[in-house]
């Protein structure tokens, strides 16, 4: 499901914690944390046949003190829900006329000052 009004990229429980893991993050209160020096491979999701790479930056919803916050969370529901951490990276176009979704990379923002 891809989903504007869910903020972090959510899915199965022990999903998301097995990448946890992978990433070398840690569970503070729901939300994954990685020392942000430290390396986090890519996270690729397979839609339509064609991969949708997420890395670092993209997806880091936060930073303080040298720690940050990974847009990952487990959910009970059993299915992944594509938030604002995909949608900042891949354009989201919802055709209901035609009952399908298309994606394409977002042109990147203004560079902060």
């Amino acid at each position: 499901i891809v989903d504007s009004g869910t903020s972090l990229l959510s899915g199965p429980t022990r999903d998301v914690q097995a990448l946890a893991t992978m990433m070398g993050a840690m569970e503070v209160q729901g939300l994954y944390m990685v020392d942000c020096s430290q390396k986090v491979p890519s996270l690729a999701f397979t839609l339509g046949g064609k991969d949708y790479v997420l890395d670092k930056d993209d997806l880091v919803v936060q930073e303080a003190d040298g720690v940050c916050v990974l847009g990952i969370q487990g959910s009970p529901m059993g299915m992944w829900i594509l938030g604002d951490v995909f949608m900042r990276k891949y354009y989201v176009q919802f055709d209901w006329g035609r009952q399908r979704v298309g994606f394409a990379k977002a042109a990147p923002g203004p560079a902060a000052p």
